[in-house]
């Protein structure tokens, strides 16, 4: 037994001593008697024994245990670095669309001018500079550029003349108004700051052009709602620029939440250059739960759009929408999968589906001892599953209610962040029954993953695979219009394809070439107008919970 100071046991501590009395002249020490030996009550004998025998127990155990641990019965973890297992690296074509971008420039040069997708950008800024650059590189045509009406005539045509003359536009106006009256022109790029898209995109549409509105949509779901209306109305193609879901990388995530007999199968261009003998499809089951931290350093500028609420600022309309965005694919692609027993859906029922029965998220505006009227740092997350209340109790809440397991039912939470003030890997990941994804950074403009796969239900890890996807050759031709304003600029020549063959294939809307109003390209397969407006409707609810309109602001949200 260990020592104790307990004066029952063992007399007074070293602290506690009785001093040495004086020695009389005698020598016999002068003072109180010394203390007699305190004899231990049976009572006490009893329960020091039993305390050793209890101690010796533990010991005796905490060595079984050291022994038995290192051969587990079951493991209970997604530990990629566990034993050994396949692994396996693919660089899958560099431009798997159904064209590659030096087939886009022989078309456009087959087709002639006259015949070419007639491009009109409108704010003339950060991102319109890469975005122009990217259509000129892929030799598509730029008729007219237009500048914000907002500043003074003289300040707005200087601007869109610079912008013209930098990547060779013919026409350049001062105002938006002279854009939407310009017959030379199909589809507009909108490509002002967050809170001035729908008066814009509103116009355009008015005024029969195409429009693809740069992201987010709007900063409300009726703001967005009310763009896509006039689109339908009038019979033309309206797309918010979610080129996130271009990336090839992207693209080959979806067939994996599709998870059907032939969803991984790839097509004949991409299978041509791959070794046959890899196996290429991914049994991972539905995906349960998704996480992602989009962050950045920004300038501690007022006056810049980041930080600035006139602009539409803050950091969950800048970034958080993407990650709103990643996770709707996974749960649109659950509900494709399945579609064959949940049957056909209407648009606003396909929409009610997407939605999550859970919104969670909190923010504030504080960045180096100053507090702005945006969220520098906002967390979130999204549920699926579960209903209103999440936890269903009844009664007493002893019982539960037995489910399939193989019900239809799409149940994931996505756990999110973004941020001004530091930096993040930008990455995401997606847990499945039977593994994970990894979707390295930045998680919004993709080339490689990252596929874990288990044997079974938190198994052992056998298979990593790594993917990759080369972006398109472009990058040192874009800079011939000077330094890029944003990571990977190049990936906009997924979505400019995208458009143009859909535009060469189904006809131009608007277009005075025999095509009846509602013909025409008007939706692209890769981002749905369910998507769209669910985006939209699921970022504001996000910036409601963490008071991002104030107290009066008033919504279906």
């Amino acid at each position: 037994m260990m020592a104790t100071n307990s004066p029952d046991l063992e007399g007074p501590s070293a602290s506690e001593a009785t001093p040495l009395a004086p020695s009389s002249p005698s020598g016999v020490a002068v003072g109180p008697p010394a203390p007699r030996p305190t004899r231990w009550p049976a009572a006490r004998v009893f329960l020091a024994v039993a305390s050793t025998v209890l101690v010796m127990m533990v010991v005796l155990a905490r060595g079984h245990h050291a022994m038995t641990a290192r051969v587990p019965l079951e493991r209970h973890d997604f530990d990629a670095s566990q034993e050994e297992h396949e692994k396996i690296s693919l660089t899958l074509p560099a431009s798997p669309l159904r064209s590659s971008v030096e087939g886009l420039l022989g078309r456009h040069r087959q087709k002639g001018e006259g015949a070419a997708l007639r491009w009109g950008i409108l704010g003339p800024g950060r991102i319109a500079h890469d975005f122009a650059a990217t259509l000129s590189v892929m030799g598509c045509t730029i008729t007219a550029v237009a500048a914000s009406h907002d500043d003074e005539a003289s300040s707005a045509l200087a601007r869109a003349r610079k912008f013209a003359k930098l990547f060779s536009i013919p026409k350049y106006y001062g105002s938006y108004e002279e854009l939407a009256a310009d017959p030379d022109v199909d589809i507009v790029y909108v490509a002002t700051t967050n809170q001035n898209h729908m008066q814009p995109t509103s116009s355009m549409l008015r005024a029969g052009k195409n429009v693809l509105v740069e992201k987010p949509t709007t900063l409300t779901y009726e703001e967005a709602k009310m763009m896509y209306d006039e689109a339908k109305k009038r019979g033309l193609f309206l797309m918010t620029n979610h080129w996130t879901r271009f990336f090839p990388l992207v693209k080959y995530l979806r067939r994996i939440f599709l998870d059907s007999d032939d969803a991984n199968a790839l097509d004949e261009e991409e299978s041509a250059t791959l070794d046959p003998a890899v196996e290429m499809r991914h049994d991972l089951g539905k995906a349960l739960a998704m996480r992602g931290d989009f962050s950045f350093i920004t300038p501690l500028n007022p006056s810049d759009r980041y930080l600035n609420r006139t602009l539409g600022g803050g950091v969950t309309l800048d970034v958080g929408c993407y990650l709103v965005e990643l996770a709707l694919l996974a749960a649109y692609d659950h509900r494709q999968s399945h579609q064959s027993t949940m049957g056909e859906m209407s648009s606003e029922a396909l929409k009610e589906y997407l939605m999550p029965d859970g919104v969670e998220a909190t923010g504030h505006g504080v960045y180096e001892g100053r507090s702005f009227p945006v969220d520098v740092e906002s967390s979130f997350s999204l549920r699926w599953g579960g209903g209103a209340e999440g936890i269903a109790v009844d009664g007493d809440g002893s019982t539960y209610s037995a489910t399939d397991p193989s019900a239809d039912e799409f149940t994931m939470i996505g756990s999110f962040q973004a941020s001004f003030r530091r930096p993040s890997s930008f990455d995401v990941e997606y847990v499945f029954e039977r593994g994970r994804i990894v979707v390295h950074g930045p998680g919004n403009c993709p080339s490689e993953m990252t596929v874990y796969e288990h044997e079974n239900r938190y198994g052992p890890l056998v298979r990593e695979t790594k993917v990759q996807f080369p972006l398109p050759p472009i990058r040192k031709a874009l800079l011939r219009y000077g330094r890029p304003n944003y990571p990977r600029p190049e990936g906009f020549a997924y979505v400019i394809e995208a458009i143009e063959k859909c535009m060469t294939e189904m006809g131009v809307p608007g277009r005075a070439e025999g095509l009846e109003r509602g013909e025409g390209c008007l939706e692209l397969e890769e981002n749905t107008i369910e998507e769209q407006l669910v985006t939209v409707e699921v970022t504001e609810k996000v910036l409601k919970k963490m008071n991002y309109f104030g107290k009066g602001h008033h919504s279906r949200c």
